[in-house]
């Protein structure tokens, strides 16, 4: 029986199974979980300012809040064919909330060292539901294209908007839009799958899903690549304004780049939805994460270029989401539980806390050439780890084909 969400005809190739849990996944992972990720350049400008605090002071609070969800997504990852997905990302985003109000009404650096930890960990919860729902997709390079798709255009929202609401109203008025998007994206979560469900479709579709375990040298490999891919993207990310005012630009100049930059990478997801039903994970995951790493090598290299900084931010948003997208179905493949994908977005987080004190080590140390140097080595560890991952998946499917093929009752 035909779903009634799908399209008709040759369009429904190209849309997901379940519209409603794209929305809700969206919601959980991104528009909850990573919304802190979007918005960080404006919170630490916000911080900056309102506290007369320093960059290294601001740093730690954007690292106790993503430490914050890094630790409850990871103890939540191996769980989630257990739990039930829909309260728990409605309560994590509740507390995201919450956290989010008292941050704006007691800004202190000492409430802000404690609240934005529980932020985070609120954000955690949501974030490991909204993973575990894209491995129940039977085409998870195609739901997590979707999903992304919705990302950017939230992006370029936060990017337009955040930057005037910081400047007008700071760091308070940064802290209640955080809030309020949360709370407006709760609706969605409403249609969040309460568990993962059960095979109601036919086992022809469903064994390009595999049963990696996440201790398992597939699952370290996925784990390391997304580790090291987040840690490259965030060291340029942390220090996007200051590159960009050493190359010659205001910050406002900076936001308006970014507003375009989530725009135009609208094409990157939709890319991915769009030629993942016909190529598959490895050529575009590989292109993708090659031209990530180039583009945060040339950020590394344009501090003293404003046409070189201008045009590598401009193409940022589009490449990072098309390799994130790649990268996120190339995880949900290896496990129909979820657990894998959900400890790959962990492992995303863990190299978002890291990244801006490896950076700033850098280049208080060496400058942004030597953080361009480390960029290049992160990037080749992120081909070995997902390329790993990928041939044992696809050794564990070539295993499942041929255990199917060979039982009498097949």
């Amino acid at each position: 029986m035909a779903r009634e969400d799908r399209a008709p005809g040759a369009l429904a190739e190209l849309m997901p199974e379940s519209w409603k849990s794209v929305l809700a996944a969206f919601a959980a992972a991104y528009g909850t979980g990573l919304l802190a990720l979007i918005a960080l350049p404006f919170m630490v400008a916000a911080n900056m300012r309102t506290l007369q605090i320093d960059e290294a002071a601001a740093g730690i609070l954007s690292s106790l809040e993503f430490l914050g969800v890094f630790i409850t997504s990871v103890v939540f990852a191996p769980r989630m064919a257990r739990v039930d997905r829909r309260r728990l990302a409605l309560t994590g985003a509740g507390i995201v909330v919450l956290a989010n109000v008292a941050s704006a009404y007691w800004g202190t650096y000492e409430s802000l060292s404690v609240l934005r930890l529980i932020a985070g960990l609120g954000a955690g919860l949501a974030l490991a539901t909204g993973n575990a729902t894209i491995s129940n997709a039977r085409r998870p390079e195609r739901f997590a294209g979707w999903m992304t798709v919705l990302l950017v255009a939230l992006q370029t929202l936060v990017s337009a908007s955040f930057g005037y609401i910081a400047e007008s109203w700071g760091q308070p008025g940064v802290y209640l839009a955080l809030a309020g998007t949360v709370l407006v994206l709760m609706a969605l979560m409403l249609f969040m799958p309460r568990s993962a469900p059960t095979r109601d479709f036919p086992e022809s579709e469903t064994v390009i899903h595999g049963r990696l375990p996440i201790l398992g040298l597939a699952g370290i490999a996925i784990l390391v690549g997304m580790f090291a891919f987040s840690l490259r993207d965030t060291m340029s990310w942390a220090f996007l304004t200051s590159i960009g005012i050493s190359a010659g630009l205001t910050e406002s100049e900076v936001g308006s780049l970014l507003a375009q930059s989530a725009l135009i990478g609208i094409s990157g997801p939709l890319l991915a939805a769009l030629i993942g039903a016909r190529f598959g994970l490895t050529l575009p995951l590989i292109l993708g994460i090659i031209l990530s790493g180039l583009v945060t090598y040339a950020i590394s290299q344009s501090s003293n270029s404003a046409s070189l900084y201008s045009t590598a931010v401009l193409a940022w948003v589009g490449i990072y989401w098309l390799c994130v997208a790649y990268l996120t179905a190339l995880a949900a493949e290896m496990d129909i539980n979820g657990r894998i994908a959900a400890a790959a977005g962990s492992a995303l987080i863990l190299g978002i806390a890291v990244g801006p004190s490896v950076g700033g080590a850098m280049i208080s140390g060496g400058g942004y050439g030597k953080v361009g140097h480390f960029n290049n080595l992160l990037v080749l560890i992120t081909l070995i780890g997902a390329l790993t991952a990928y041939r044992l998946l696809r050794k564990s499917r070539n295993g499942n084909l041929a255990h199917a093929s060979a039982d009498p009752l097949n």
